[in-house]
């Protein structure tokens, strides 16, 4: 059930906020490690297949195959609430920047499930 409402809330949050020129700082609760999100996409093809095409226009740019400006993101251990917190968020101090209101919180998720679903690109 939580799964389900931070999506639907990270959804709204996005869509309620495209026309701010500025972007929004996207929070996760203080929930216990064991209620962490997971990727309801892993394993569906059409999924993983969006994701590699969305990874082509906006990530291999600075990830590319194995890692390049930013980190190799076929070798992350970083959780699946993580990765998506991250995209939508940016990196303070690294060149990632937030996608939060250029990708939907679907999106990020495609991109995790075409990552998670091989070792390169």
């Amino acid at each position: 059930m939580r799964k389900l409402h931070l999506i639907q809330l990270a959804g709204a949050a996005v869509l309620a906020t495209a026309a701010l020129p500025f972007p929004l700082t996207f929070v996760l609760s203080n929930a216990a490690a064991d209620d962490e999100m997971t990727n309801p996409f892993l394993g569906q093809p059409a999924a993983i297949e969006e994701g590699l095409q969305i990874y082509r226009s906006k990530c291999y740019i600075c990830h590319l195959s194995q890692g390049g400006r930013g980190p190799n993101l076929f070798a992350t251990k970083i959780s699946d609430e993580k990765f998506l917190e991250t995209v939508i968020n940016g990196r303070k101090g690294t060149q990632m920047p937030a996608f939060g209101l250029r990708l939907s919180p679907d999106d990020v998720w495609k991109v995790h499930a075409f990552v998670k679903s091989t070792d390169h690109y």
